[in-house]
């Protein structure tokens, strides 16, 4: 494996103290901590929460979310999607196909943790996400 990198703005530390300056063209990442296991690699999901994720409505979020390129085509977070963009569409995507659990299922998935934290955030400051309006009309119908 490499090095750890923490990316804020246009700089970027490497953990062994070296400042790397870095253009970074198309890029994707997993945010957040790694998943409770220390796994590099997102969760799959199982069960209830795969299955609604796989739904022919689902699919087509997917779609709509890979256009406006907030995910890829493995439905991970891109590298543009802020943590307050992921709880708004993890928020907005589970009203809209059901899903209980939301903010364990998509931190699950994305490998992301405290989406209820970021809510949480929006409530007191009420500062929405950018790009908010976008997300709202890829879940319009």
């Amino acid at each position: 494996m490499g090095n750890t990198i923490n990316v804020q703005g246009s700089y970027i530390d490497v953990h062994d103290n070296q400042n790397v300056y870095l253009s970074v063209d198309k890029a994707e990442v997993r945010m957040g901590q790694p998943c409770e296991d220390g796994a590099e690699k997102p969760k799959e999901l199982k069960g209830e929460q795969a299955e609604a994720l796989l739904t022919e409505e689902a699919e087509k979020y997917w779609k709509r979310l890979q256009k406006g390129k907030f995910v890829n085509e493995d439905r991970r977070l891109l590298a543009g999607t802020t943590r307050k963009q992921a709880m708004y569409i993890a928020e907005a995507f589970a009203e809209r196909i059901g899903i209980r659990s939301k903010w364990k299922t998509f931190e699950r998935f994305w490998c992301i943790s405290n989406l209820a934290q970021e809510k949480w955030d929006l409530q007191q400051t009420g500062s929405m996400p950018s790009r908010y309006k976008e997300i709202d009309r890829i879940f319009a119908d």
